[in-house]
C-alpha cells in the first residue's frame, strides 16, 4: 500500500504487513529501504510478543496494551531497531503476569519503570548470572515442505525450509561447537547473532555462546545439489486424484498412501474447494482397519478397535470446501481412499484445480539433516545434557488434478 502525505512524492509511505491468527500487523516505511528489513522486524516483534503473551490475539493485545507499548518503545528507537534480544527485554520490560503481581502489591502505574537494574552484560544476548543445577540444552529441528505435484505424482516444484530452535539451560558462559554429519544440506542460512559466521564459512560448524532460554539458532533452505549433483527430496505422501466434472456436479476418487518407512504420517488433511455453486457432497472414506488399542497397525494405540483407517470427511457449506482428515498412516497399510460426488447449482461447476495437503511427521527429517556432536570448547566444568528432536510438516503443498 502506498500513500502520499504531502503531495510532493517525498511524503510517500509504504506499508509492509503480515497476517497472523486473523490479525494484520503493519509497519510503515517513510524512506527507501529494503522491505525485508521491515518484515524481519515484524517477525522478531511477533516472536517476542508470543514469548510475553503466550498467544497473540486481539484479546491478549488489548488486555496487555501497556506491555506491548513498552516493548515497542524498547525495540524501536526513532524508527530504527534497538533492543531485539528477548533476554535483554525481559530485564527491562517485565512479563505481564509478574507486572500485575508487582503493581497489585505496590499500587503503582503500569507505565512506570519496572526495573531499576537494567540488563548489563559483555555478551548482549546472554544473562550475566545464569546458574542451573542441571545443565542441559535442547535442539528442535523443524522442516517444512512446499511442493506442487501434478495428478500423476510428478514433482513440478518443491522446496524444504528448516529452522533450528534451541532451549539452553546452561550455567556461566559456555562456548559451544555444534557439528552436523551433512552440513552442506543447509543453504541460504539466517543466523542468530551469537553464531560466529567466519567459523561456519570456514569449517561448516556452528560456534556460539548461546542465549539463556528459548531462541531461534538459525533458519535455512535445503540445498538440492552438491557439486553439481542434484539430490531429489522424496515426497512423504502419494496423492492420486481422479475428478470428473459433469453437468451440475461431478464425481471424485482421491487416494492417499505413505511413502516413508521410518515414521507414521500424522494429522493428514486434504482440502478441496468445490466451487461457489456447490450445494451438497456425498462421500465414503475407506482404508485399512486398525487393530485394537494394545496392538494396532504400526504399534499405534490412538485408534479404537476396528476403526477404519480411511479417516473422516466433512463438507463446509460456507466455504464450499471438502475436507478429508486421516489421523495417521504408515507405509505398510493399503492406501486410503475417498470416493464420492457433489452437486452444483451451476451447469458447469468450477472447483479449485488443486487439492491442498497438510501433514505432520514426528522424529523425521525431510532433508536427512543429522546432528553429529556438541562440544564445550572453553573451561566450563560440566558436560551438558543434549536433547534433539526433529519434526517435519507441510507448508504450501498442493496436488493438481
Amino acid at each position: 500500500m502506498l500513500g502520499d502525505t504531502d503531495g510532493n512524492g517525498w511524503g510517500s509511505a509504504a506499508l509492509c504487513h503480515v497476517e497472523r491468527e486473523g490479525l494484520r500487523f503493519l509497519v510503515p516505511i517513510s524512506k527507501e529501504v529494503n522491505p525485508m528489513f521491515a518484515f524481519a522486524f515484524l517477525d522478531s516483534f511477533l516472536d517476542t510478543l508470543g514469548t510475553y503473551l503466550g498467544e497473540v490475539t486481539e484479546t491478549t493485545l488489548r488486555n496487555n496494551f501497556d506491555t506491548v507499548y513498552m516493548l515497542i518503545e524498547e525495540m524501536l528507537d526513532e524508527g530504527h531497531p534497538l533492543t531485539m534480544e528477548t533476554n535483554m527485554l525481559k530485564d527491562i520490560v517485565l512479563t505481564p503476569t509478574l507486572v500485575r503481581k508487582l503493581l497489585s502489591a505496590a499500587g503503582v502505574s503500569a507505565l512506570q519503570s519496572t526495573n531499576t537494574n537494567p540488563f548489563v552484560s559483555v555478551i548482549p544476548w546472554r544473562r550475566p548470572t545464569s546458574r542451573y543445577s542441571n545443565n542441559e540444552i535442547y535442539f528442535d529441528i523443524e522442516e517444512t515442505m512446499d511442493a506442487i505435484l501434478d495428478r500423476h505424482g510428478k514433482v513440478l516444484s518443491s522446496e524444504v525450509w528448516g529452522r533450528i530452535g534451541c532451549n539452553a539451560r546452561l550455567s556461566g558462559n559456555p562456548d559451544l561447537i555444534l557439528t552436523f554429519s551433512n552440513p552442506k544440506l543447509m543453504g541460504n542460512c539466517a543466523f542468530h547473532p551469537c553464531i560466529r559466521y567466519k567459523k561456519w564459512n570456514k569449517d561448516a560448524v556452528l560456534s556460539f555462546i548461546p542465549p539463556d532460554g528459548h531462541f531461534k539458532l538459525l533458519e535455512y533452505r535445503v540445498v538440492k545439489s552438491t557439486s553439481g549433483v542434484t539430490r531429489p527430496i522424496g515426497m512423504p505422501l502419494s496423492v492420486k486424484p481422479a475428478i470428473k466434472l459433469e453437468k451440475n456436479g461431478g464425481k471424485f476418487v482421491i487416494t492417499v498412501s505413505s511413502r516413508i518407512n521410518a515414521r507414521p504420517i500424522e494429522n493428514i488433511v486434504l482440502s478441496l474447494y468445490l466451487g461457489d455453486g456447490t450445494t451438497g457432497v456425498s462421500a465414503t472414506a475407506t482404508g485399512e482397519k486398525r487393530g485394537p488399542m494394545n496392538g494396532g497397525a504400526g504399534g499405534r494405540t490412538d485408534d479404537a478397535a476396528g476403526a477404519v483407517g480411511g479417516g473422516s470427511w466433512e463438507w463446509d457449506p460456507n466455504t464450499k470446501t471438502l475436507k478429508w482428515t486421516i489421523s495417521s498412516m504408515i507405509m505398510s497399510e493399503r492406501p486410503a481412499s475417498l470416493t464420492g460426488s457433489f452437486t452444483s447449482s451451476l451447469e458447469a461447476p468450477v472447483p479449485s484445480p488443486s487439492i491442498q495437503v497438510a501433514f505432520e511427521i514426528s522424529q523425521y527429517s525431510l532433508s536427512g539433516l543429522r546432528v553429529d556432536q556438541l562440544k564445550v570448547s572453553n573451561d566450563t566444568q560440566y558436560k551438558p545434557f543434549r536433547g534433539i528432536r526433529t519434526f517435519a510438516r507441510s507448508g504450501h503443498f498442493e496436488v493438481r488434478w
